[in-house]
Order: C-alpha cells, then structure tokens, then sequence
C-alpha cells in the first residue's frame, strides 16, 4: 500500500511554479542570445569574404 500523496502549501506550490517558469526563461533567454551571438559572426564573417571579393574585382579593373 502507498503512502497518501504529500500535501503541499498553497505558497509553496506558487513558488515551485513561479521557480519552473524562471529556469524555462532563463533557458529560452540563453538560447535566444546564443542565437544572436551566432547571427553576429555570420554576419561578420559573411561581411570580411564580401570585403575580400569586392577588392579581387576592384585590382581587374
């Protein structure tokens, strides 16, 4: 036979909530500026080999 469920406090059960919802914002946050970081240096990298080309085509003519 199992023990009966535990009962939890009404505050406690707000704070479990509320301490999920923060660590899945704070995991979507983190994931969203990783993202970022990640379209930077494309855009970064993309911009240095556009540079690059631009001055090969410039020394032709």
């Amino acid at each position: 036979m199992q023990p009966p469920p535990r009962k939890v406090k009404p505050a406690q059960e707000v704070k479990l909530r509320f301490l999920e919802q923060l660590s899945i914002l704070q995991t979507r946050q983190q994931r969203e500026a990783d993202l970022l970081e990640d379209i930077r240096s494309y855009s970064k990298q993309r911009a240095a080999i556009e540079r690059e080309y631009g001055q090969v085509w410039d020394s032709f003519f």
